[in-house]
C-alpha cells in the first residue's frame, strides 16, 4: 500500500521558499495555530486531499529540469508538514 499524505496544495515554481526554483508541497493541518502563520487555509487537518508518494512524485519529476538547472528542490510547507500521523502507510 502507497503512503498517503493529506496535502493542500503545491507550487511547481517557487523561489522564496530555498535556493534555485523549488516544488513546494503544502500538507494540510496544523494545530499549532501560530500568530503570524502565512497559511492559515492550511489549518483544517479535515481539508486537501489525500496523495499518495506516486502521486507526488509524478508531479515533482515533471519539474527536475527547472530545480536542476538552478540548484533547487523539493520544500515541504504547511499546514503541519512535520507532524507524526498526518502520512500514514
Amino acid at each position: 500500500m502507497s503512503t498517503i499524505g493529506r496535502i493542500h496544495s503545491f507550487e511547481s515554481c517557487g523561489t522564496v521558499d530555498g535556493p534555485g526554483i523549488r516544488f513546494i508541497t503544502f500538507f494540510q493541518g496544523c494545530l499549532m495555530r501560530c500568530l503570524y502563520c502565512h497559511n492559515r487555509d492550511t489549518w483544517d487537518t479535515h481539508g486537501g486531499k489525500e496523495v499518495t508518494v506516486e502521486e507526488l512524485m509524478k508531479e515533482v519529476v515533471t519539474y527536475r529540469h527547472f530545480m536542476n538547472a538552478s540548484g533547487g528542490g523539493v520544500t515541504a510547507s504547511g499546514g503541519g508538514s512535520d507532524s507524526a500521523g498526518r502520512i500514514r502507510s
